[in-house]
């Protein structure tokens, strides 16, 4: 078991070292189906809490030349995926590429987003580094499929907010152990956030201790 609270302090290191904005997904919801036999998430049941939390540049992305997609490199030292309390990380080496969080715009008609070493689509998922059954390791899988005026465009700066079941058309969010997935997970919200630089952080109570002044 590796402690969710590494990957959060790690984030103002990781900013540090960014070259776009520092972008923030969270998913937090609870186990909806199913089990794994082995492994740290062998205890798992439906209703245990479960969060994904990852970290991109908003500067880092690949363009598809097929479709309108844009996928963002994800920074594979921030993501985690705790499930009842059990939390793993990305495998160092993924087996089809590098792991991106891709954003759909009009795609035909429709809006979204996913995880995925191939930014068109397939293969889904991004290799964690928990050992599975079938496969070397577990995939986590993510997407959501919204109506087509839910994004304006590509940039996932302009995708930032909250996101529930509203305009929600279709989604997948659990575990895929080769051909199979043996665990499903169910949303309650997830977001997309702008991270605050270091800079920021730092004024921050340099901000609060001026308004005390003001007050007094």
């Amino acid at each position: 078991m590796r402690p969710f609270a590494i990957a959060a302090l790690a984030a103002p290191m990781i900013a540090a070292n960014t070259s776009g904005q520092l972008i923030q997904v969270e998913v937090v919801g609870t186990v909806d189906f199913g089990g794994v036999n082995v492994g740290q998430w062998a205890d798992a049941n439906p209703g245990d809490p479960v969060v994904m939390s990852f970290q991109l540049d908003a500067a880092n992305f690949v363009d598809s030349m097929n479709f309108p997609v844009r996928g963002y490199e994800i920074i594979q030292p921030s993501f985690a995926l705790t499930i009842g309390g059990d939390t793993a990380g990305l495998a160092p080496m993924q087996p089809f590429g590098a792991p991106y969080f891709v954003v759909r715009n009009d795609d035909p008609a429709v809006d979204g987003f996913f995880l995925g070493t191939n930014i068109d689509g397939f293969p889904n998922g991004v290799a964690t580094d928990e050992t599975a059954q079938i496969a070397p390791t577990f995939d986590a899988l993510f997407s959501a499929t919204y109506e087509g005026t839910r994004l304006d465009s590509l940039d996932i700066v302009d995708a930032v907010g909250t996101y529930d079941f509203t305009g929600l058309s279709v989604f997948n969010w659990g575990l895929e152990d080769g051909p199979v997935q043996p665990m499903g997970f169910i949303f309650d919200s997830w977001s997309i956030s702008i991270v605050p630089s270091p800079a920021t952080l730092a004024l921050a109570p340099l901000a609060g201790l001026a308004a005390v002044r003001r007050r007094r």
